[in-house]
């Protein structure tokens, strides 16, 4: 008799677990078609305007149709390991792959993920919905104040102070709405990253210390806002040189004009950023203006000497303070370094003056070189 029962709950249970086989099945199937979804390679001519449009056209059209399987794919599968991930690729699809994206790619956005949200997806897809809403609606802030940064714009700029408050309602809006969501905190330092305003900057950094007193990454919004508070302060820093093992300190710069800049040789986008700090070095050195720069690149197999080959073969003759801990190297972290490159400079005083000085760079130094230290 006890057999005769074992098989009644084997035979119930055999529809279920042949139902369980073909639904992961299915999303086997399904996910092999994602992840074949690859772009076209591009493979013309920078200047060639007619095939970068063809090109443009391509990669877009695989994007809408990726993103048309991974939405099949998390309505039928919500619950899959890979829905989240997928789903996080589909909102950055939307705007074509940029950040920050073009006002155009932006509103495209938005309008689709209004259009998912009407269809009441699963929760967690509702939150990043709003997420990432927010995000691309801050991006038109961002955008403008980019803008505002290639003019020189007067300090009490009321545009400028009229996007970062219209910057706050947006996030205001999705923490309210989602006071456990951590991501508010990334639209905030978005927001404060872009403002160039260093009493915006401040309170905003402050907001997010208030708030999020537990965030993993505390430590490196008190740098942020230890940057704004310094401003004026003098700016000391001591290190051993990358190539000579020197100590070096930055009284050592006594009278002359500073550029600290934090960089990785690792990271593309700061490589043009470093050829014009070199031709700002070779223009302006006889008139009192040095160059310090501070690695975030981490330590391999081989230590640092990847690095003390790149800044030794491109003719970087100043000083090199390499930290070897990447993203996470302390000294970065306690003045709120997480994007790079980041440009300091520091005065004939050896006070800190700017926090952002890749923003009108020479006309900084020239302004900085004309001070006199008495």
């Amino acid at each position: 008799m006890r057999q005769f029962f074992i098989l009644l709950i084997a035979v119930a249970f055999l529809p279920s677990i042949a139902q369980q086989d073909l639904d992961e099945s299915k999303a086997r199937n399904q996910l092999v078609k994602i992840d074949a979804c690859l772009p076209p390679v591009f493979s013309g001519e920078k200047g060639n305007r007619d095939y970068q449009k063809v090109w443009l056209a391509g990669f877009l059209a695989n994007l809408q149709k990726k993103n048309d399987l991974i939405w099949e794919f998390v309505k039928t599968f919500p619950d899959h390991v890979r829905s989240g991930p997928l789903m996080e690729e589909w909102f950055t699809n939307l705007a074509g792959g940029t950040t920050p994206a073009i006002n155009a790619r932006v509103e495209k956005a938005v309008r689709e993920i209004d259009t998912l949200l009407v269809h009441q997806p699963p929760d967690w897809v509702v939150t990043m919905g709003h997420y990432y809403r927010a995000y691309y609606i801050l991006c038109q802030v961002w955008n403008r104040l980019i803008v505002l940064d290639r003019v020189k714009a007067p300090a009490d700029d009321r545009e400028r102070r009229s996007l970062i408050q219209s910057g706050m309602v947006i996030i205001d809006a999705f923490a309210s709405a989602h006071p456990k969501e951590i991501r508010a905190v990334r639209l905030f330092d978005i927001l404060a990253e872009s403002c160039h305003d260093p009493v915006s900057a401040r309170a905003i950094y402050s907001r997010i210390l208030a708030d999020y007193p537990t965030h993993p990454n505390r430590t490196l919004y008190e740098g942020k806002m230890r940057r704004e508070d310094k401003i004026g302060d003098p700016f000391v820093m001591t290190f051993e040189d990358a190539l000579s093992g020197d100590i070096v300190k930055t009284e050592d710069y006594k009278d002359k004009v500073l550029l600290v800049v934090f960089w990785a040789y690792t990271v593309p986008d700061c490589l043009k950023q470093m050829l014009e700090a070199k031709r700002l070095w070779f223009r302006y050195q006889h008139e009192g203006f040095e160059v310090v720069d501070i690695s975030l690149d981490s330590i391999s197999g081989s230590g640092k000497k990847p690095y003390n080959n790149f800044v030794t073969d491109n003719k970087m003759s100043w000083k090199h303070f390499f930290q070897g801990a990447g993203i996470d190297s302390e000294y970065s972290k306690s003045w709120g370094v997480n994007s790079l490159p980041t440009w300091f400079l520091i005065d004939r005083k050896g006070n800190l003056r700017y926090t952002d000085a890749h923003l009108g760079s020479e006309t900084r130094i020239k302004e900085l070189l004309k001070e006199k230290v008495g």
